[in-house]
């Protein structure tokens, strides 16, 4: 593959995450009914814009860019092992956290928590938020939950951009060990795990691969991702439960059935299976479009942003960021910030601003209007 190339598809799948975000949280919590009423028979297909002219996204973004901030600022630090990394993406979740629950405040261990938009409140997960509230308690009190919901898949493709241009220090088991590590941080419930595992390795899959079509992209999910965490955890009855699930999205891509009735049967993408389910069955059926792939994702009742999310993840991986078009690039909330971002992960940064970021944790190339 070409640098040029594989930045592209680094660049896609940070950017591509933020687009399905930042269409699907325009109707969130409405029914498919109530989004074809507002947008017409296809549904919402542009962004809903705030007063400024801005499309904004919400918790889902806001915490993938915590997740590589957390996985870059270990890295940098000189921490390879998924164990090692663990704690400092721990640390960048409290961060967040305390950018949905207190006054904007710069972290002294945080060079996002200088960034304004950063502090808004985007309907954050109830989960995440009483887990993070309890790991920041003085005495941080264990997190006790059964809880599968997508909080914890919608975060971690981060991890997957970064296995895909750093294989040497984390290869594709251990980018889905790292992912179901961090998913497991908020999220118990083995699903959420499983889940997460596999968004990162199927990310960090599409982007190394020059090609992915329909053929590589089922070779990828069946016979590299469910092959490989069906060795890990064997005949483990939700992982079984998750790869049934995802072959019914496979096969449904491919058959006759229209969109909405296959995402109706996967479910509505509020807990983790579903979301993940729904996101491949919307980059199977359109591997070759972003725009329609996004579109399906968002438009059913259900999670819309949590599933365009990772549906972006995965289809910016395969058509990289220039295949998205350009009317989801304007007025996208903190562009240039995501792909700074994808570009710290993907490798391609210089080593002052990945210092000034990771290590001594300053806002590095940032746009003064977007600071505290």
């Amino acid at each position: 593959m070409q640098t040029n190339s594989f930045q592209d598809k680094c660049r896609g799948s940070l950017i591509g995450g933020a687009v399905g975000d930042a269409l699907g949280y325009a109707v969130e919590f409405s029914s498919l009914n109530d989004i074809r009423n507002k947008y017409g028979e296809s549904g919402i297909a542009d962004y809903e814009l705030d007063r400024n002219g801005i499309a904004e996204f919400s918790d889902d973004t806001q915490m993938s860019l915590f997740t590589a901030e957390g996985l870059l600022s270990a890295v940098a630090a000189g921490k390879v092992h998924e164990k090692e990394i663990l704690p400092f993406i721990t640390t960048a979740y409290e961060h967040w956290y305390y950018t949905q629950s207190r006054p904007a405040l710069k972290m002294s261990k945080s060079w996002l928590t200088n960034v304004k938009a950063l502090w808004a409140r985007r309907a954050p997960g109830m989960t995440c938020m009483s887990a993070l509230q309890s790991i920041s308690m003085p005495n941080s009190a264990p997190v006790v939950n059964n809880s599968k919901g997508c909080g914890g898949v919608m975060r971690v493709a981060p991890i997957g951009i970064f296995s895909a241009a750093n294989p040497k220090l984390l290869d594709l088991e251990h980018a889905g060990y790292l992912a179901g590590y961090a998913a497991d941080i908020t999220h118990k419930h083995p699903l959420s795990t499983y889940s997460s595992m596999a968004l990162a390795m199927i990310v960090a899959d599409c982007i190394a691969h020059d090609n992915v079509d329909r053929e590589m992209l089922r070779f990828i999910v069946m016979e590299r991702v469910f092959k490989l965490q069906g060795l890990y955890f064997k005949e483990d009855r939700h992982l079984a439960e998750l790869r049934t699930l995802v072959q019914k999205a496979l096969d449904f891509a491919v058959s006759d059935r229209t969109d909405t009735d296959a995402i109706y049967i996967l479910g509505e993408g509020w807990v983790a299976e579903e979301t993940l389910a729904i996101a491949i069955f919307s980059v199977m059926r359109y591997i070759d479009d972003f725009e329609k792939c996004i579109c399906c994702a968002v438009n059913h009742s259900g999670d819309s942003d949590s599933t365009g999310a990772v549906a972006g993840n995965i289809i910016g991986a395969i058509l990289g960021y220039n295949a998205i078009p350009e009317k989801y690039k304007t007025n996208l909330e903190l562009h240039d910030l995501l792909l700074s971002v994808a570009d710290d992960l993907g490798g391609f940064s210089g080593p002052e601003q990945m210092k000034e970021r990771y290590l001594n944790h300053k806002p590095f190339n940032v746009k003064p209007s977007e600071l505290l």
